[in-house]
């Protein structure tokens, strides 16, 4: 192994040597001497093909090259794929760079040497290399170069022969259109008969670049026939490549003559007996209708034949497709169909997709499918109303969430779909029918979702306003503050550092700024009433900032801040981690400068979001941080930590830009009643009522539902005697002290029955933890349900509670995925508070 990594380390150094040795001795001596001693390891000659891509200048330049050429050539016969790939690419970009000149006298030599090997590797990369110099030689040569070639499309190998269809495709780009018509349609024909699949599947390709340069009666003369043969072909692999370039085979031959004929190859391909082929056509509905309507564009006489066309001929295998038995089939199309209204007039998109849409989430069986339409929901243009169809999505979303034990990613992809609804939907619908399925998934038993859940709400307070946000969904992270299970503790911490530090916030500029950037061009705007708005907007900021440095003094506060440099456990937090490719789908698919400041929100004097976050701090976050700096995990506690910093970097931060001469400058242009009101403001703001969240209107239906099996799978439980301690039962919200902390059970409203379950109880000492037994198979009067452990036990490790394990085994995806618990580091001594 030594020896190995040594080998390694010396090719890697192999151009300092060549620079000690000189360009004559390198070519003379060092390069044959590799040539000579190439027998190595396949990682050794991939490093050693990366060190020959600089040797160009070590060995005097592209004239002396022939050396570092010969070693490429030997590197070219290797049987490792990734190895010859890379010289390939190597000799490609060396060949790009070689005048006329050079390229006849140095590189052809070396296509050809290779073309000529027996062994297959040296022909499939020389196959590679045609394209690269053809259009630098003479003609004399490109008659050899184009002679060699078709040589190599006959090859006795397979794997040459579909190596060299592969570049084939390249070099027709560079190819004379009279040698394509004299010499590369029989060469055409050869490969769409070649005996094997893995050859003639690459003919589809071929043929689309040959209809790129043809005229319309060359394409229907010598290739149209072909190319209809396939949509009847034997092999299910070609009939499938057919229906992955269909769209690109429509635009390269736009002719009225040969449109219909591809339509009825869509068809046929739409209605394959092998799932495979149909898959792929429902995948590509888009590109194949976008293209057709491209065609009839081009000709302004038909241009409106174009959507009854559309009725008339793919509507059918729409509604086929729909209703298609693989499952597969109907997710693929529902990944596309949506898109058709950047196609489709608006009227045309109405009639027949939005129906076709409310089908699907009414009466669609497989979640993935309804959960994959809710994600494109984006793909509708913004002025379709989906006013009736917001029943049918509320249904679905419940639906969703109820049905997905075994499917948290599917629960994880309805933040999508959120920020999707709340484009077309009011902020009175979404308080009223969406905020409790979001506060559900807040209490998901999957760590990930829950840690993923807060990346949305600074998008939603951006779009509903941050007043509306911290009435209607910030009071349901505010609830878990006082959650028995501690990792559902984190809850709030988490939504307080997403909505001061917004994961998908790229409004900073280059220099860091990005909380004032906007009111600086407002404050320098030539209309009065904007300026005076700005200054007035600043002047509050600054006020409410000085509020919030006197607060961050109180004993307590500065006390938890003093643990700051004793921590560092949640310094690289990574939200990527948890919330996948949901992060990526958001930032695409909203505007995410969370701090901007519109001219409208400041003459109409309305919250804007830095100004409301400010509020929320002084308010509300402040205090649950001090709640949840003493609690009695020693994570959550250094998690309060870390986010009372966050915040504390936050404001100085803004301390550091209001600071500026320009805002004072701004504020100094109001006048003393002006400034009066904006105290008055201020104090109103600060003193302004919290909203709390009534648990007993909580719906907890859908939470249980989540980690709760059906009533058919549940045991039946017989009669089963209550639990006592110490000869009293145990009533709603009943503190009980086992010789040890106190533990509260927070239980639901109506009667509680569990199994009883004897353990004896051993005193410990003050620094021990007193081990509470599991208490399994609840029963409420309205239906069964999963007792959890009242106080998590933390193990050597500072992992999950006992709780937590439980809720993950309910479900499939978490015997295996590391997002189903938190990745917490907690430091078990110096660290804690």
């Amino acid at each position: 192994m030594y020896y190995f990594q040594m080998q390694i380390e010396i090719t890697r150094k192999l151009g300092s040597l060549a620079k000690h040795l000189g360009e004559e001795a390198t070519r003379n001596e060092l390069l044959p001497f590799i040539k000579e001693n190439i027998d190595f390891h396949d990682e050794i000659l991939l490093n050693l093909s990366e060190q020959l891509r600089e040797f160009i200048p070590l060995v005097g330049g592209y004239r002396h090259s022939r050396p570092v050429l010969d070693v490429l050539m030997k590197l070219c016969n290797t049987d490792e794929t990734i190895v010859r790939d890379k010289t390939v690419e190597i000799l490609r970009n060396i060949g790009e760079n070689l005048d006329t000149e050079l390229t006849e006298e140095l590189f052809v030599p070396v296509v050809e040497a290779l073309a000529s090997e027996d062994w297959f590797t040296s022909k499939c990369s020389a196959a590679a290399l045609y394209s690269a110099i053809y259009s630098k030689v003479k003609d004399e040569k490109k008659t050899e170069l184009r002679n060699s070639f078709r040589t190599l499309i006959q090859d006795d190998s397979p794997i040459v022969r579909k190596t060299a269809a592969i570049n084939l495709i390249d070099l027709l780009t560079y190819m004379e259109t009279e040698c394509i018509k004299n010499e590369f349609i029989a060469v055409f024909d050869n490969i769409a008969r070649d005996a094997m699949d893995s050859v003639r599947v690459f003919a589809v390709d071929v043929a689309i670049a040959l209809a790129k340069r043809l005229t319309e009666n060359e394409v229907e003369e010598f290739i149209f026939k072909t190319i209809e043969s396939w949509a009847d072909d034997s092999s299910w692999r070609i009939r499938q490549r057919l229906a992955y370039c269909i769209g690109e085979l429509q635009r390269v031959i736009p002719y009225p003559k040969m449109r219909g004929k591809i339509l009825a190859m869509y068809q046929n391909l739409t209605k394959d007996t092998e799932a495979e082929v149909r898959i792929v056509a429902a995948r590509n509905i888009f590109n194949y209708t976008n293209s057709l309507r491209d065609t009839y564009a081009n000709q302004p006489k038909f241009e409106d034949n174009f959507e009854p066309v559309f009725q008339q001929s793919i509507m059918p295998q729409i509604n086929h497709l729909i209703n298609d038995p693989s499952d597969e089939v109907r997710l693929a199309l529902s990944s596309n169909m949506l898109a058709l209204s950047a196609t489709l007039r608006e009227e045309c998109f109405k009639r027949n997709i939005l129906p076709l849409l409310v089908e699907v989430l009414e009466n669609e069986a497989s979640m993935l499918i309804q959960a994959n339409m809710l994600q494109n929901l984006n793909r509708l243009p913004k002025n379709i109303d989906l006013t009736l169809s917001l029943h049918s999505i509320k249904n679905v979303v419940r639906s969703l969430i109820i049905n997905s034990q075994s499917h948290w990613r599917t629960r994880r992809s309805i933040f999508v779909a959120f920020m999707h609804i709340a484009k077309f939907s009011s902020k009175e619908y979404f308080a009223q029918n969406l905020k409790i399925f979001y506060a559900a998934l807040l209490g998901d038993p999957v760590f990930a979702i829950r840690r993923t859940a807060p990346i949305i709400l600074p998008l939603l307070a951006k779009q509903y306003g941050i007043r509306w946000a911290s009435e209607n969904i910030i009071p349901y992270f505010t609830m878990f503050t006082k959650d028995c299970r501690y990792l559902y503790r984190f809850v709030p911490l988490f939504g307080i550092n997403e909505l001061i530090n917004p994961s998908l916030d790229v409004g900073a500029n280059e220099g860091g700024k990005k909380y004032l950037t906007d009111l600086k061009l407002l404050a320098e705007s030539s209309s009065d009433e904007v300026k005076k708005g700005a200054a007035k907007l600043l002047a509050k900021l600054s006020k409410m900032l000085e509020r919030l440095q006197k607060k961050l003094e109180e004993p307590k506060l500065k006390s938890i801040l003093s643990l700051t440099d004793s921590i560092c456990d949640f310094r690289n937090d990574n939200i990527m981690l948890y919330a996948g490719d949901t992060m990526e789908v958001l930032k695409n698919d909203n505007n995410c400068d969370i701090f901007s400041v519109k001219e409208d929100m400041v003459l109409k004097e309305n919250c804007t979001y830095l100004e409301g976050i400010l509020s929320l701090i002084f308010r509300e976050f402040l205090f649950i941080i001090e709640t949840l700096g003493d609690d009695l995990i020693e994570n959550v506690q250094i998690r309060s930590v870390f986010t009372l910093d966050k915040i504390n970097q936050f404001l100085e931060k803004l301390n550091r830009e209001i600071s500026e001469a320009w805002i004072q400058q701004s504020i100094k242009s109001l006048s003393e009643e002006d400034l009066k009101n904006i105290e008055k403001s201020v104090d109103a703001e600060l003193s302004r009522e919290t909203f709390e969240v009534d648990e007993e209107k909580v719906d907890t239906e859908l939470m249980e539902n989540i980690i709760t099996p059906s009533e058919e799978t549940l045991p039946d439980l017989g009669n089963i005697p209550e639990l006592e301690v110490n000869g009293n039962n145990i009533n709603k919200n009943q503190e009980m002290k086992m010789e040890g902390e106190p533990i509260v059970i927070n239980v639901p409203k109506s009667k509680v029955v569990v199994q009883r379950q004897e353990v004896p109880v051993e005193k410990k000492s003050d620094s021990e933890k007193v081990e509470v037994p599991v208490v399994d198979n609840v029963e409420t009067s309205k239906e069964k349900i999963t007792a959890e452990e009242s106080t998590p036990e933390k193990n050597e490790t500072g992992e999950t509670s006992k709780s937590e394990v439980n809720n993950k085994d309910k479900s499939s995806d978490s015997k295996t995925d590391p997002h189903i618990e938190p990745m917490e580091v907690e430091n078990q001594s110096a660290q804690s508070k």
